[in-house]
């Protein structure tokens, strides 16, 4: 389990769906070792990604991470849909984060740019499978390579990409006025579309004070945990305004009912951004709909649909407001989070070349292989659930970082799997646990410096401090485990 910046309990749950029926859960419950809260803070925002304003307001930094983009640009909107950006600037790139960014005065925006409400922004990305070509215009093929190379990357400029760090979106892909999903796929069919106008954008938020109130410090194992969906809690609850039901707003209201039921914490299904602005549109059907929250289309961005102020800057300010609620009534709050599949879905054809085709919208167009687990040749998301590409989970500060990995491997703590190049299937938890290895397939390090440093065979475990520490191993080796 592990602190949010906002005082929030954020867990783990993986959605194991069927198609257009009934979801069941698989929940990962996860625990993160840290060397203090402050530094447990600092790992979360350490690459400070996203849009922000400094402290004065004078400036807006925009930073995106790509480790394998040869070129960013931001685009900038005065207005979400419906029309052109109003200029565009290229980013600069940290060699040694692989964060893209670039500092804009606010007056910049303002006169030259000429936007003066809502700053509404996107980027485009080019990479090895599509290089910059300074002829390229929107709608264009130059630079084209292919849609996929051999190491999974499929840049595409003419989908515009919403930040995966915006802390809010302007709207869903597909909306009541914009209901055809093909526009942002690539493929020989559809890679040439440009979505500039019709694509979510993200939205720069002004600096504000979070009061989160008093955190519950009661221990887990004495929690008496209600899981509900936001929407469902409060819809056709008559003691409470209409005008908050099924809202977070409407959740803040029924904080003191919560507790006097003897509810010590809330578990909220999921409640950030997914595909929902086209729920409804036959009232007849439930066919399209998407109630559950699932296929997460911005992890940091509270959901528009659950919020009585949906005006740019209000869902982010009615969540605080109802985790401040919960919180000064005793109860926690935990977050289900979806990381099975995102709402960039899976490959869809053509039949004959199915690779080609998948959803450019965010995460696959900045970094395919770093966002998502991919299949050993790179070609397809790696799919063990049935509903999609599974996200890269690496949990941990720099947690499966510089590796050269195969599938299913779990990292959990700080430098865990730390530049290796390792097999499947492999679980390091702990600080610095598998730290610089070679290593075959199913072994588990867990404890400080367990497994670190070594040329390991298959199926090793190695449980505590300085377990198997510095070894040429091999095969089924326990050492220091209660059997």
């Amino acid at each position: 389990m592990r602190r949010g910046t906002l005082g929030i309990h954020v867990k783990r749950r993986g959605r194991l769906t069927i198609r257009r029926a009934f979801a069941r859960k698989l929940t990962v419950l996860f625990a993160v070792l840290v060397l203090s809260e402050a530094l447990a803070l600092a790992q979360i925002d350490r690459l400070s990604l996203g849009a922000r304003f400094n402290t004065s307001a004078s400036q807006i930094t925009f930073r995106v991470y790509s480790s394998r983009a040869t070129r960013v640009e931001l685009y900038l909107y005065a207005q979400p849909t419906g029309a052109d950006e109003v200029g565009y600037i290229p980013l600069d790139r940290d060699s040694n984060t692989f964060v893209w960014s670039t500092t804009v005065p606010l007056t910049r925006i303002r006169q030259e740019f000429g936007i003066a409400g809502t700053i509404y922004y996107g980027y485009r990305a080019w990479g090895p499978n599509w290089t910059f070509d300074p002829n390229w215009t929107k709608g264009s093929k130059a630079g084209f390579v292919s849609d996929v190379d051999a190491d999974g990357n499929r840049f595409n400029p003419n989908k515009l990409l919403y930040d995966p760090y915006a802390r809010e979106l302007s709207h869903d892909p597909i909306t009541p006025q914009q209901r055809d999903g093909t526009i942002y796929a690539s493929g020989p069919d559809h890679f040439l579309r440009d979505t500039g106008k019709e694509a979510p954008k993200g939205i720069v938020l002004n600096n504000q004070t979070v009061d989160i109130g008093v955190k519950p410090q009661r221990a887990l194992k004495d929690d008496v945990i209600y899981e509900v969906h936001v929407r469902g809690l409060t819809e056709a609850d008559t003691s409470i305004p209409v005008e908050v039901h099924g809202t977070y707003a409407g959740a803040a209201a029924k904080a003191a009912a919560l507790k006097s039921l003897g509810i010590t914490a809330i578990e909220l299904l999921p409640v950030q951004e997914t595909q929902n602005d086209a729920n409804g549109l036959d009232p007849s059907s439930p066919d399209g709909d998407n109630y559950w929250g699932y296929s997460t289309l911005d992890y940091f961005a509270p959901d528009r649909r659950y919020s009585s102020d949906k005006s740019p800057g209000g869902p982010t300010r009615e969540f605080q407001a109802m985790v401040k609620a919960l919180h000064n009534q005793g109860i926690k709050v935990f977050i289900d989070v979806v990381y099975n599949h995102t709402g960039e879905g899976y490959a869809y054809g053509p039949p004959n070349d199915p690779r080609t085709t998948y959803n450019l919208m965010s995460w696959r167009g900045f970094d395919n292989p770093a966002y998502y687990l991919l299949t050993n040749d790179n070609q397809f998301s790696f799919d063990n659930t049935g509903v999609g590409g599974d996200y890269n989970t690496a949990t941990g500060y720099e947690a499966l970082y510089h590796n050269t990995t195969a599938s299913v491997n779990t990292a959990t703590g700080y430098a865990a799997l730390f530049e290796n190049t390792t097999g499947a299937v492999n679980t390091a938890t702990g600080y610095q646990a598998m730290l610089s290895n070679t290593t075959g397939s199913y072994n588990t390090a867990s404890g400080e410096y367990a497994l670190p440093n070594n040329t390991t065979g298959s199926g090793n475990t190695a449980c505590g401090a300085g377990a198997l520490f510095s070894n040429a191993t091999g095969s089924y080796r326990r050492d220091s485990c209660v059997p």
